[in-house]
């Protein structure tokens, strides 16, 4: 009976260790697996932390990229409506010029033939009543010919001045006959090759 009570108390005691035992692997497991766990989801925190930034720093990448190329294309635009306002101005200055220019040469050449027709009335006049006021007129608009010549010399060019001096000159002088016309179409020809051409 005795061996039996001591055999039963050891196989209780067995059962009691063998239990803790067993409880202890358990719990050591359990631990096992949780820190396992835990470190599955750091790791795949981790990952998904750089796969974040990576996207991020794509995406940053490419919004600067594309505003790099949005400026570009801005500033080819912006140079592109410069330059066509800048030629659209130079146009219509050269324009502007041309007009100023032709008007002037139109108003010498309209001023030297009245002061050759002026010239021609006073010299068939001479030695009548009326002689000395045709010479007035005839003075009159040589003066307006010299004015006219003096706006040629501030609008130009050179060449369309230098003709239309000589043709002042000969109308100064008195020439009417081929030096007065081989003076007036020299300055044609240059007053037209001005308006044909750019300044």
């Amino acid at each position: 009976m005795k061996v039996e009570i001591v055999t039963a108390l050891i196989a209780v005691g067995s059962a009691l260790a063998g239990g803790t035992v067993t409880g202890l692997f358990t719990v050591a497991a359990a631990k096992r697996q949780a820190n396992g766990a835990l470190e599955g989801a750091g790791r795949q925190a981790d990952a998904a932390w750089a796969a974040g930034q990576r996207q991020a720093d794509a995406a940053w990448e490419a919004g600067r990229r594309q505003a790099e190329a949005a400026w570009a294309a801005g500033q080819a635009q912006a140079q592109a409506q410069l330059e066509v306002a800048s030629q659209t101005l130079n146009a219509q200055a050269l324009a502007a010029q041309r007009e100023v220019r032709r008007a002037a040469y139109v108003t010498f050449l309209g001023c030297a033939d009245t002061a050759r027709q002026r010239h021609d009335a006073w010299q068939n006049a001479l030695g009548t009543p009326t002689a000395g006021l045709l010479r007035q007129e005839y003075e009159a608009a040589m003066t307006a010919v010299r004015e006219a010549l003096t706006v040629i010399r501030l609008e130009g060019p050179d060449e369309v001045t230098s003709a239309a001096e000589p043709l002042e000159l000969a109308l100064a002088q008195g020439a009417t006959g081929p030096t007065h016309a081989a003076a007036y179409q020299t300055f044609l020809a240059a007053a037209r090759a001005s308006l044909n051409t750019d300044p």
